[in-house]
């Protein structure tokens, strides 16, 4: 699983790991809440075995482990190893026995028994094949289980990431964007991501938009840059350049009025048939 970059590449749980610190920094911000927001919608119930793909550093995996109580089990699962720590402290800290990090790739996981519950926040667009590890977690959905998955509304994250590679690339010269179809562009709508899930044979799906912002301060679009996958466009640049592209980035979104981070998701359920 790597992501398709500048030169040098990094696997993605390697990417992430790298910028742990950066990644927390924005936790009590985003991915806590939204992860609150996505375990608020897949309603882990009281003794449920829960599936938690793509975890990172548990945002959505801690609440669903307080849902589920010591009577369920919760997997988290991820590739990026520093993030898992931190989770793990997390849930040492809240007293969460029953929730276990694991490090690995979510694609090829396999369990004892099937799970009443799989979900992946903002992680299915990682996968190498998206069809096909979303056919994965599927299959280790019990009969009459649920699955859900968040995603990106179309038009917000993604400004945020072209702002990064246009910064980025005006002082180091980037290799073309894939000509192939963006796999995000599948899933950032409530009608696509809905037919999307349906494709693999799911019923009474559901699709929640939440519109959710996050006021850009001080030098929080360049910490962002820094802790999320957009990072993948400054690798290897020495510190003079990195000052080039953060003063870029800066001054690209001052001229645009650009005040505000549009993380606006789609949180969706569905129920593989019995």
């Amino acid at each position: 699983m790597t992501v398709i970059s500048a030169v040098p590449t990094l696997p993605v749980g390697a990417l992430f790991s790298q910028t742990r610190r950066e990644f927390a920094s924005w936790y009590s911000r985003l991915w806590g809440p939204l992860g609150a927001l996505a375990t608020g919608v897949s309603r882990p119930r009281v003794g449920e075995r829960v599936l938690d793909a793509c975890c990172g550093s548990g945002a959505s995996a801690l609440p669903a482990a307080r849902a589920v109580g010591a009577a369920g089990h919760v997997d988290a699962v991820d590739m990026a190893g520093a993030l898992l720590d931190q989770g793990r402290a997390e849930a040492d800290r809240q007293g969460l026995a029953h929730l276990r990090f694991h490090r690995g790739d979510v694609t090829a996981w396999r369990a004892d028994a099937p799970y009443d519950l799989v979900q992946c926040c903002y992680g299915v667009f990682f996968f190498p094949d998206m069809d096909a590890g979303t056919r994965h977690l599927v299959d280790l959905v019990r009969p009459g289980g649920r699955i859900a998955l968040s995603t990106w509304v179309g038009g917000g994250m993604d400004s945020m990431v072209r702002r990064a590679r246009e910064a980025a690339s005006a002082v180091r010269p980037l290799p073309a964007p894939p000509t192939a179809p963006d796999p995000r562009t599948r899933v950032d709508s409530a009608d696509g991501l809905a037919a999307w899930l349906r494709s693999f044979g799911l019923v009474d799906v559901a699709v929640h938009r939440v519109d959710y912002r996050v006021p850009l301060l001080g030098d929080d679009a360049w910490m962002f840059l820094l802790g999320a996958a957009p990072r993948r466009f400054v690798l290897g640049m020495d510190e003079q350049q990195l000052g080039r592209v953060r003063d870029r980035l800066h001054a690209d979104m001052a001229a645009a009025g650009h005040s505000h981070l549009d993380a606006s998701s789609l949180i969706a359920v569905g129920v593989r048939p019995r």
